[in-house]
């Protein structure tokens, strides 16, 4: 009589493991799922505002003709580095973990968006375009905008990088002036 006891409760105990495996197997998949969800809700928020950035960047570029120092006015709390030529130069704003402008402070930032400006001939500007028989000369305008996530470095970028890992959104800003 007592093996039938005993057998019944090995039974039981059995049950008890095999459903606290599916228990803890299942809470195991869905923790994955939301640790999962919370990253790619980040990455959207990341890439969203990476693109607000980079379209104020295109439309004060295209408001102020490629103008280096009326962009830096409009952006207050920018960086300002001149490049070789006059008006070349590049405008970085820094971002903290919230997207707020960062202002002094850069041990507290986690993203920047720079505009790299660069005033070349127009010939080589619009070199890829040939459908219209159109002989470009003078020069033109080029502003390369990227906005970067520094959160994983010791460092800022101070030149847009050519390891893309680390930049969440680029796109090409120019303005034909001429002669």
């Amino acid at each position: 009589m007592n093996t039938g006891t005993h057998s019944k409760t090995s039974l039981f105990l059995m049950e008890i493991i095999i459903a606290i495996f599916f228990f803890s197997l299942s809470s195991a998949i869905c923790l994955r799922l939301f640790v999962s969800a919370h990253t790619l809700s980040q990455h959207d928020s990341d890439l969203n505002n990476a693109l607000l950035w980079s379209q104020s960047l295109s439309e004060s570029f295209y408001g102020c003709n490629g103008n280096l120092l009326m962009i830096k006015n409009l952006y207050p709390d920018s960086f300002l580095s001149d490049g070789e030529k006059e008006g070349d130069g590049t405008i970085i704003v820094f971002f903290d973990k919230d997207w707020n402008v960062v202002d002094n402070s850069l041990g507290d930032a986690s993203y920047e968006a720079m505009i790299n400006i660069k005033k070349d001939s127009a010939k080589a500007v619009y070199s890829d375009i040939k459908e219209y028989d159109v002989a470009y000369e003078g020069e033109a305008i080029v502003g390369n905008i990227a906005v970067i996530n520094i959160q994983n470095r010791s460092e800022e970028y101070l030149t847009i990088p050519e390891n893309a890992d680390d930049i969440i959104f680029s796109n090409t800003v120019d303005i034909y002036i001429g002669n």
